[in-house]
């Protein structure tokens, strides 16, 4: 084994020394494991841990590769990193001792402050490195270290280069302790220089600072955490003796434990500074609604800041809602977000938006009831992304406010993905998907974030139409399978929810009687087929201009099928064959309009002398004119 050694570290020093590794020479692999067994007694001294992610070190006496072989260039980028990596931790860790020590024992700080400071202070450490950033260059060849030192006593002698040059930076430039003394309690570094004392540099001289920043540390508050103390409350630094003690005792006797102090005093510091009666008015509240002082403070959060007068708006909203007293606390329970989300801003946010969507108190009171579990915060997203999702895909604004107040749970249950990732998966338009949507809200729930949506088979689309138009039919009264409806169905040329409208614009437009209309479909079903606007200017041709009433077309309902010049010109000409007593009054509408032009002429138009010549007058005016109205 001896023997082995000795030749390991023959090998090793051949390896290190200059011009050794012009030509890669190899080591047994006995020699090898033995020097790894060496290496492995002298891990403390080497400073070259495991747990820094190092599992050899490049200088080893492993093996090396032969003539021939070489490396892969992405296993040498990789060591070169964590060698850089490492050695950067090093001037860092050396900076941190070096610093250690002078607030320890130049400046006579107790060790777990300068500690703490040393440690929790990267930024204006970096400053101090960046300060002494000469003394960290390798020295020129022939200086004090020489080629063949090993790399081990390289870094040494580099650490010792960094103290040496931090301690003479520190004899020639005091510090300003403020300065890492603040970042290193939590303050950013940005916000640092606008805390510094202008007349101070070190901490000794204000013992109020100190005195009350070891008071908070020894009864149990975070070191990193009094640098959101020092921001909001600065005043609890300048306390006399005795006075901080007594402000944390009686937050005690408001009934919260030591912890729940705690995390109190970090999430909203001023209670320190005020009075914490009027300033925690809410636990009044809490104690008519059952809720126990110290329960709530469990969801206290040291990320946040909390508003406590602000949130006495809460419980008094759900009482005004209607909930008994016993029925907030339940709620208050359930969801403590109610109150501390933004103290209780984002309760209120959420309420904005489902009274601009027409919700009454009834169905804020049905909401909460049955309030979904998620946190408020997530609600109001959820609903803001539902509504969106609702109008990309083509819902209208008053459709969307509708389905909000009356499916405003599954839209803030959870969020929803992107109209596109939907129509995608499903493999369907917007339109089909606006339809299943309104048909069946709830698949929305299959829809969410993290769900797998499945795509939807294909419809035929003259299937989907003609099953619309049975749908109507049966709808307004027709038996499926009857002559009525078979004819219907040859006739009709629109889409279910067209021929929907058109039935409802006779209705609820015109004052016929719904069994009026369906009499008239049954008799003329091609009038459907027409647009809303055609059918408005014909019937109100009809009946404000021709002289004949709702009954003649009731009786004839077929004469809707007809053109509009078609009908105006032989209203025209029969009136004025009327106006002269040639014709017989009040005929018929089916015998004016169902007859041939050759027919109108023979019966009606060459009865008086002048009758063409005014027949092809009135062509000519109501083809330059359609919308001509009767003189």
């Amino acid at each position: 084994m001896n023997n082995h050694l000795r030749a390991a570290l023959s090998a090793a020093r051949l390896r290190w020394a200059p011009g050794a590794l012009d030509k890669p020479s190899r080591v047994p692999p006995c020699c090898a494991a033995s020097w790894r067994h060496v290496q492995g007694s002298f891990a403390a001294s080497d400073r070259v841990a495991s747990d820094h992610g190092i599992q050899r070190r490049p200088y080893s006496a492993a093996p090396i590769h032969s003539e021939g072989e070489t490396l892969v260039d992405e296993e040498e980028d990789e060591v070169d990193r964590k060698i850089r990596q490492m050695e950067r931790r090093r001037e860092v860790r050396a900076a941190q001792k070096t610093f250690m020590e002078y607030l320890h024992v130049t400046r006579g700080m107790c060790f777990s402050d300068a500690e703490h400071i040393s440690k929790r202070s990267p930024v204006y450490l970096s400053k101090l490195l960046e300060e002494v950033k000469d003394a960290l260059k390798e020295p020129p060849e022939g200086g004090t270290e020489l080629v063949f030192r090993s790399k081990v006593k390289k870094r040494d002698m580099k650490d010792e280069r960094v103290s040496k040059a931090l301690v003479r930076l520190f004899q020639f430039n005091p510090v300003n302790e403020f300065e890492p003394f603040l970042e290193s309690i939590g303050l950013r570094p940005s916000e640092c220089s606008a805390f510094l004392p202008r007349d101070l540099m070190f901490l000794t001289d204000d013992e109020m600072l100190l005195g009350n920043f070891r008071l908070l540390c020894n009864y149990g508050i975070a070191r990193r955490k009094i640098g959101r103390i020092y921001r909001d409350a600065m005043e609890v630094f300048s306390f006399g003796h005795g006075v901080l003690a007594s402000k944390l005792k009686a937050l005690e006797e408001l009934g919260f434990s030591r912890t729940s102090v705690i995390k109190l005093v970090i999430a909203t510091p001023v209670v320190l500074v005020r009075d914490p009666n009027v300033e925690l008015k809410i636990l009044e509240w809490l104690d008519d609604i059952g809720i126990q002082r110290d329960w709530i403070s469990q969801f206290l959060s040291a990320r946040k800041s909390y508003d406590w007068r602000k949130m006495v708006r809460v419980p008094q909203f759900f009482v005004n809602l209607g909930f008994t007293k016993e029925a907030v606390g339940k709620l208050v329970r359930q969801n403590p977000d109610f109150l501390l989300d933004g103290s209780g801003k984002m309760l209120f946010t959420a309420v904005l938006m489902m009274l601009k969507a027409g919700c009454g108190k009834k169905e804020l009171y049905d909401l909460f009831m049955d309030f979904p579990n998620v946190s408020v915060e997530d609600f109001t997203s959820n609903l803001r992304r539902g509504m969106l999702f609702l109008a990309e895909i083509g819902i209208s604004d008053e459709d969307v406010n509708k389905f909000v107040l009356s499916h405003g749970l599954i839209l803030g249950s959870a969020p929803l993905k992107m109209p596109n990732s939907i129509v995608t998966n499903l493999n369907v338009g917007k339109r089909r998907l606006r339809k299943i949507i309104l048909e069946d809200p709830k698949l929305l729930m299959s829809y969410t974030l993290g769900s797998k949506v499945s795509q939807l088979p294909k419809i035929d689309p003259f299937e989907a139409s003609f099953n619309e138009r049975i749908k109507f039919l049966k709808s307004i009264g027709f038996v499926e399978g009857s002559e009525d409806m078979k004819k219907a169905l040859k006739t009709f040329r629109g889409k279910g929810d067209e021929l929907q409208d058109r039935y409802e614009f006779l209705v609820n437009n015109t004052g016929l009687d719904p069994k009026e209309v369906v009499n008239m479909i049954k008799l003329a079903p091609q009038i459907l087929n027409q647009k809303i606007d055609v059918l408005e200017s014909k019937i109100s041709f009809l009946i404000n201009h021709s002289g004949y009433t709702l009954s003649d077309l009731v009786a004839f309902p077929a004469c809707l099928s007809f053109t509009v010049e078609r009908t105006k010109v032989r209203i025209f000409m029969y009136n004025w064959l009327l106006e002269r007593g040639v014709v017989t009054s009040r005929l018929a509408l089916s015998t004016i309009l169902a007859c041939s032009d050759k027919c109108f002429m023979s019966y009606f138009v060459k009865k008086h002398p002048m009758g063409p010549e005014v027949w092809e007058n009135y062509k000519r005016e109501v083809a330059k004119d359609k919308n001509m109205p009767c003189s």
